[in-house]
């Protein structure tokens, strides 16, 4: 009895159980049907969690992306990062390039309100009143919004301005929303004007955006509706598309081995990463126009696009968009050619002065960072590997000046003869003031007592006139002998003067002719030295050095490019290294201009103005800072395009540097989704209401 009982409980409590789970599983299975019926109606984003939602001081990407697609400025920007139109139905500018005259479309704001003039100008004020909004630099030209009506309005400029209308993408906010009230107040900025409106926000829930059917562009019936998630961080927000919890993202290049499978599409798209390999031309040497002919005729930019970046990069000749009006992509680079290079290399030619020294690079990280020399000696430390994640250039605008300029202070002999002057002899002679006039007569001395006061030449000559007069016995004539040998004697020796000093008149008749001659041949030309060095000069110099290329070891598309460069340079007989820096190093490197060659980047800007770029890339090149200069003072786009096709041309013409071009950049797509996006850098989901859902 007892067992049957403990049976029966059993049963129940396994039924209760049972059941249980059973209705725990209908309302599991039934929420995941609603998530799955939710998730395939409606795109799915991820944005991390915002600070603001207001769309003139958001600073984060992935939420600027979202609030692109709720508000419209004056302008936008297509994906050839040209400006169009967007809420403006036409505009007209001045011919002094200082006003711009402006007519708006038939827009409204999603509470209904029309989208005004009086918009602008509070949106102009707002701008500029924020000095941190991402856009405060678009507004720093304009001297006054001029309300002419509720749809027209006048720009006015402080300066020309000839990217007036890039200067105007910038959103458009309510001022009846937003007058009086916090720019970040969140309720008042639900309100926008774009394709697609505010119906729900919460930190929780996430933002639900709705299509606005009341938009004064073309929609297509087929837009489909969004729903946005609020994750953490941006790597979360990568990671919800992984996950499939979430449609598409941006991805740069390292991440794109997580999403190359069956599940996803890549659409490439162009970026506004520019990359471009700078020349030093504080080395004498490089600042040799031959010479850096030379090293841009050796380098095969094609194969470093299709090998260094894998044909990711769209090749320009200037840090510009390829499409960009402003870019005349008509003008052709420099031609890889080993035989012009040779060409180049004999017509070099380099001043004396100019004293040639090896670069060396200043950087605080440098220990075992040189790998593949030219020569093929030096070895890669395995901790300085290129890491294949990272992919900042790490590259600084700073110029400063650096501590191997070779301009040293050596200056050419100041051509005057440094020898001694000559004074010819003073000897005169001394003839004058004696009795004996040196004609040899004989002075007769009648005192006996002086014969031995007599000064003979020699003691023989004494001993022998002494015994003559022995013999004689006559010391007269002894005497007188003797006297007369003396003044024989004598007058031998001024004939052997006489004719000394003759010699001497003679010689010093000869030195002064012949500093006369020379002060004539002083007073001729002198042919003059050769002030440059001989090719056989130039070329041991150039065996003497090594090139220095520095670049970012955390970026493998640059360091894999360096690598062909030396290469590429080794085959017409350039000695070169690759040196490996951080972040840090490379700044500072590039500050103190210690290096030869400098594989970097920039990004462009929303403002195709390419003055300092160009600045950072070439900085004390006169005649590229002159055509830079005109830039400021252009009053149209045709204005424009002829001096950026000017600049292109003077840099290709004196191989100021090599521009390797614009790279590509990422959006990854659930294959649930048939897109035909158009975005661009500035706008990633730019077309998102032509999505449609896979059939």
């Amino acid at each position: 009895m007892k067992k049957t009982k403990i049976i029966s409980m059993i049963l129940a409590v396994a039924l209760a159980v049972g059941g249980c789970s059973a209705f725990n599983g209908d309302k599991k299975e039934e929420k995941a049907s609603d998530t799955k019926k939710t998730y395939s109606e409606k795109i799915q984003l991820a944005i991390q969690k915002p600070s603001t939602i207001s769309p003139i001081t958001n600073t984060d990407e992935s939420v600027l992306n979202v609030l692109n697609l709720v508000y419209d400025g004056l302008f936008e920007l297509n994906k050839n990062y040209n400006a169009i139109p967007k809420l403006v139905k036409n505009s007209k500018m001045s011919s002094d390039g200082k006003q711009m005259d402006i007519v708006l479309k038939d827009a409204k704001w999603h509470d209904g309100n029309p989208v005004t003039a009086d918009d602008v100008a509070f949106t102009v004020s707002s701008i500029r009143s924020n000095k941190t909004s991402p856009y405060n630099y678009m507004v720093q030209n304009i001297s006054d919004v001029i309300v002419n009506g509720e749809k027209n309005l006048t720009i006015k400029f402080k300066n020309n301005a000839a990217f007036a209308k890039e200067n105007l993408t910038f959103p458009i906010i309510s001022k009846v929303q937003l007058s009086g009230k916090d720019i970040n107040n969140v309720d008042a900025n639900k309100v926008g004007n774009g394709v697609y409106k505010i119906a729900s926000y919460s930190d929780r829930e996430g933002i639900s955006l709705e299509v606005n059917k009341d938009y004064y562009g073309d929609i297509p019936k087929s837009a489909m509706n969004i729903n946005v998630n609020i994750v953490p961080n941006e790597d979360a927000v990568v990671s919800t598309v992984e996950a499939l919890e979430s449609d598409m993202v941006k991805a740069d290049s390292d991440n794109l081995s997580r999403f190359q499978n069956s599940r996803f599409d890549i659409k490439s798209y162009e970026g506004r990463d520019y990359d471009a390999v700078i020349i030093n031309q504080s080395n004498p040497l490089l600042a040799n126009a031959n010479f850096r002919k030379v090293i841009v005729s050796a380098i095969n930019r094609t194969a470093i696009i299709e090998n260094g970046y894998m044909g990711h990069v769209h090749s320009v000749n200037i840090p510009i968009n390829s499409k960009s009006k402003y870019y005349e992509s008509s003008i052709k680079n420099m031609e890889y050619s080993t035989e012009n290079a040779e060409k180049y290399m004999k017509e070099i030619k380099i001043n004396k002065k100019d004293k040639i020294k090896e670069t060396q690079v200043n950087a605080t990280n440098k220990p075992n960072n040189k790998v593949n020399s030219s020569s093929g000696n030096n070895k890669t430390n395995s901790s300085n590997k290129p890491s294949s994640s990272g992919n900042s250039g790490g590259a600084s605008n700073n110029t400063g000046t650096s501590d191997n300029s070779g301009s040293d202070a050596n200056q050419a002999p100041s051509g005057g003869d440094s020898g001694a002057q000559n004074g010819g002899n003073s000897n005169a002679g001394s003839s004058s003031g004696g009795e004996s006039a040196g004609n040899g007569a004989t002075r007769i001395i009648d005192s006996s007592e002086e014969t031995r006061n007599t000064v003979y030449s020699t003691d023989e000559d004494k001993k022998e006139f002494e015994k003559i007069a022995d013999e004689n016995n006559d010391s007269v004539i002894a005497t007188n002998l003797v006297r007369t040998a003396n003044n024989t004697k004598e007058n031998a020796n001024n004939q052997n003067n006489n004719a000394a000093n003759n010699n001497q008149n003679s010689n010093n008749q000869n030195n002064n002719t012949t500093q006369n001659k020379n002060d004539v041949d002083n007073k001729k030309p002198k042919k003059e030295e050769n002030p440059y060095y001989t090719e056989k000069e130039i070329k041991t110099m150039i065996n003497s050095i090594t090139l220095k290329i520095i670049v970012n070891r955390e970026n493998s598309e640059r360091v894999k490019s360096a690598n062909m460069i030396s290469e590429n340079l080794k085959a017409v007989g350039i000695k070169s290294e690759v040196v490996l820096l951080d972040s840090l190093g490379m700044q500072k490197s590039l500050a103190n201009r210690s290096y030869d060659l400098a594989v970097t980047g920039w990004q462009i800007s929303s403002i195709p103005n390419i003055t300092e770029i160009m600045k950072a890339i070439c900085p004390n090149d006169a005649g590229l800072n002159e055509r830079l200069g005109k830039i400021q003072g252009a009053t149209s786009e045709e204005d424009i395009k002829k001096i950026y096709a000017d600049i292109e041309k003077y840099c290709i013409d004196n191989a100021l540097f090599i521009s390797i071009g614009v790279k590509d950049n990422y959006m990854i797509i659930n294959k649930r989704l048939k897109t035909d996006l158009y975005m661009n850098d500035y706008d990633q989901y730019r077309g998102i209401e032509m999505v449609t859902p896979s059939k």
